[in-house]
């Protein structure tokens, strides 16, 4: 039986990647939804039942503690809960043997920790990490594990069940977030209004530059400062290719379909001879 040829654009991007020098991957929440973390902007996410104004900073989550401390309880637990128990999948190990055949670097916008966990190195987190923890001066204090993450998000999502529901859940989340006598602690994520972690920025602005190549994986490309990373990339010479079910970046080649089918597809077709 002969053997398929791979879709044409497919296969074009197989010898954009087979060919490059540099290659810098942009990954957004779609490279992690296949771990079961849900999307925050798409239909249904959780800006859709959680507005980010209230949400997403730190002045709205005092507010909405203040006035409806259930559903910062809530909150919470969909946050912490997912990405406690999530494992990487093919996308994130597809993302490591790029890395192992290429000269390749990783600038993600999720905090989940799921592209170390799959085995990248050097990842630049721009919006932070959930499983780091830093002070009031973004010192990182600490690196959780996941087991110690899912001890913390069980005990948030057994909180939002009981009385004194908020209470609890600080109590809860005390390995993470709270005062000691050194000063307040908290997660390393980056809030609306905050700054970018540095130096992954930094980093991430000279690698876009740097690039001949960049493949963008499952962000919605809205949330500045780094939607701005693939036109950098374009403009200093790099190829766009973009891996999303919907085309929303200015790409030289779209790769329509689920970060976890096609970037497994891409690396064989690329590498199919090494």
């Amino acid at each position: 039986m002969p053997v398929a040829e791979p879709p044409e654009e497919l296969a074009a991007a197989a010898e954009l990647l087979a060919r490059a020098k540099r290659v810098l991957v942009l990954t957004g929440a779609g490279v992690s939804a296949e771990s079961g973390i849900a999307t925050f902007r798409d239909p249904g996410g959780l800006w859709d039942r959680y507005p980010p104004e209230h949400f997403a900073t730190w002045q709205g989550l005092l507010r909405a503690a203040l006035g409806h401390p259930s559903s910062v309880v809530r909150f919470m637990g969909e946050v912490l809960g997912p990405i406690a128990r999530a494992k990487p999948n093919l996308a994130h190990r597809a993302i490591v043997e790029i890395e192992r055949r290429a000269h390749a670097s990783v600038v993600t916008q999720n905090i989940d920790g799921l592209h170390q966990d799959a085995g990248s190195n050097g990842v630049r987190q721009i919006h932070g990490s959930l499983l780091e923890v830093a002070d009031v001066h973004g010192r990182l204090l600490r690196r959780l594990d996941r087991a110690e993450l899912r001890r913390i998000a069980d005990a948030v999502e057994r909180a939002a069940e009981r009385p004194f529901a908020l209470v609890r859940a600080l109590h809860a989340l005390w390995p993470l977030a709270g005062v000691s006598r050194y000063g307040g602690y908290r997660p390393d994520v980056v809030l609306f209004g905050e700054t970018l972690r540095q130096p992954d920025w930094d980093d991430a602005q000279r690698g876009a530059e740097q690039c001949d190549l960049m493949v963008v994986i499952g962000t919605s490309a809205m949330v500045m400062p780094a939607a701005a990373l693939p036109q950098r990339a374009r403009a200093h010479g790099a190829k766009i290719v973009l891996v999303d079910p919907v085309p929303h970046t200015r790409a030289d080649l779209h790769l329509r379909g689920r970060a976890g089918e096609v970037m497994p597809a891409l690396v064989r077709l690329a590498y199919r001879d090494d």
